[in-house]
């Protein structure tokens, strides 16, 4: 039977460089993860809990199902489940060894995130966008989306079930699967109709308009 260091050991083996370059702890600290199990790992109010490592050694992880996330915790103090779903590859398990590092979502949950009026290129489909990853969803389904604001255009990750209702609701945001990229890409790279200043302009008028008309009928 390994011991808990030995584990822990070998769990780092499989930190790639980036994760390791994260790694700036004190070494005479306990590192301090996000913290959540079950439920509590889609509750908005339970995002920012944390706790302190007991084994000086431990790492930060977060598991997933699909693409929800069903448990993060210091690897050690995880449930059994969780620690054998670590025990070797999966995207379904993402280890960090940094403090508070287990705060984002699977590694291939990607999604253009920028804006227009900062990013020219934001506005319309482009191979000068890359995709970078999203942070931990709440909701049980992981969204990116295209959205309209002014005259601009917005790409992002939708992260909550607000988030994704919202955007499902409104005509100029449109929503898309992470899985359903191409290689090296990112599912929100398309193009999605910007509404001229005139034409907004238009529907504001038109909606005054059937406003006053509704309020005269009463």
């Amino acid at each position: 039977m390994l011991l808990p260091t030995t584990i822990i050991l070998l769990l780092s083996l499989s930190l790639t460089a980036a994760e390791f370059r994260d790694a700036a702890v004190n070494a005479s600290s306990p590192r301090v993860c996000y913290s959540c199990e079950g439920i509590n790992c889609q509750r908005t109010t339970r995002q920012d809990v944390s706790k302190s490592c007991n084994d000086l050694l431990d790492i930060c992880v977060t598991v997933y199902e699909g693409f929800m996330v069903s448990e993060r915790g210091c690897f050690l103090e995880l449930s059994l489940a969780a620690q054998a779903k670590c025990a070797g590859p999966s995207r379904e398990c993402q280890k960090c060894s940094g403090a508070l590092c287990n705060n984002k979502g699977r590694a291939d949950f990607q999604c253009l995130q920028c804006i227009g009026s900062e990013n020219a290129n934001c506005n319309a489909a482009s191979v000068n966008l890359t995709p970078t990853q999203c942070a931990a969803p709440t909701a049980r389904n992981s969204y990116c989306y295209v959205k309209s604001v002014g005259v601009h255009l917005q790409r992002g990750c939708a992260l909550s079930l607000r988030e994704q209702k919202t955007c499902l609701e409104d005509l100029s945001c449109s929503l898309c699967l992470p899985e359903n990229a191409y290689p090296g890409g990112a599912c929100n790279n398309y193009q999605l109709e910007i509404k001229s200043g005139a034409q907004q302009l238009l529907g504001l008028s038109l909606g005054v308009l059937s406003l006053v008309a509704l309020l005269t009928l009463h």
